[in-house]
């Protein structure tokens, strides 16, 4: 992967909490993931079985953003947690 493609990868996810995040969020688990994020619920960043990424809300499966690259999900965790 090179830069351009991390690049696109990374304008692809929106950030946790925005509006185009929430709209990502199937409707049936939007309620868990307003409530998510209204606690501030902080992420992690686990590899998947397929050589991706994925980043979960601590402590459940609930899936904040998937990447191929470890680097970007870092990244995208990071932006998250700070708050």
């Amino acid at each position: 992967m090179n830069w351009i493609d991390r690049f696109e990868e990374t304008l692809k996810t929106p950030a946790i909490a925005t509006p185009a995040w929430f709209e990502c969020i199937p409707p049936i688990q939007r309620d868990e993931a307003h409530r998510l994020v209204a606690i501030g619920a902080p992420v992690c960043v686990k590899p998947t079985a397929g050589g991706g990424t994925t980043v979960l809300f601590d402590d459940t499966e609930f899936v904040a953003g998937v990447f191929q690259e470890a680097a970007v999900a870092e990244r995208f965790a990071a932006v998250w947690n700070k708050k």
